[in-house]
C-alpha cells in the first residue's frame, strides 16, 4: 500500500514523503484547523461519522495519555515461534523457517529494535 504521493499546501505541491507527513501532522495537530465557524476542517462534512461525533462530544475533555510498554525478549520469542513455518520469503528474502531456527540469536537485537521504535517513534526502513 502506498501513501499520499503529492499534497498541495497553500498552492505549493509537496511530494517528499517526510514533508507530506509533517504537513499533515501540523495541520491535524493544530487546534486552529478545528476551531473555525463550522467546527470542521475544510468543507468536509464529518457530522455523519460516529468517530467525529464522539470526539465532538468529548471536546474540552483531555484524552488519556497513550502509554506504550516495552517488549520483552520472551514476548518476541513467542511471536517468532508462532509464525507459520514457510520456505517462501518476502521482499527481504528471509523466510520464516530461517527466522525460527535463529530465534535464540536474533531475539535480543529484534527486541531492541522494537523497543527503540516504540520509544522514538522512528520506524526502520
Amino acid at each position: 500500500m502506498q501513501g499520499i504521493q503529492k499534497l498541495i499546501i497553500d498552492g505549493t505541491q509537496v511530494t517528499n514523503q517526510p514533508d507530506i507527513a509533517n504537513a499533515l501532522n501540523t495541520y491535524f495537530s493544530s487546534s486552529n484547523n478545528y476551531e473555525s465557524n463550522s467546527d470542521k476542517p475544510g468543507n468536509v462534512e464529518y457530522d455523519n461519522l460516529p468517530t467525529y461525533s464522539n470526539l465532538k462530544q468529548g471536546k474540552g475533555t483531555p484524552a488519556p495519555p497513550l502509554v506504550f510498554k516495552s517488549f520483552s525478549t520472551k514476548e518476541i520469542t513467542r511471536i517468532i515461534k508462532s509464525l507459520k513455518t514457510k520456505n517462501s520469503s518476502g521482499y527481504d528474502e528471509i523466510n520464516t523457517k530461517l527466522v525460527k531456527i535463529s530465534v535464540n540469536y536474533i531475539c535480543s537485537p529484534i527486541t531492541r529494535i522494537c523497543n527503540k521504535t516504540i520509544s522514538t517513534g522512528i520506524f526502520p526502513e
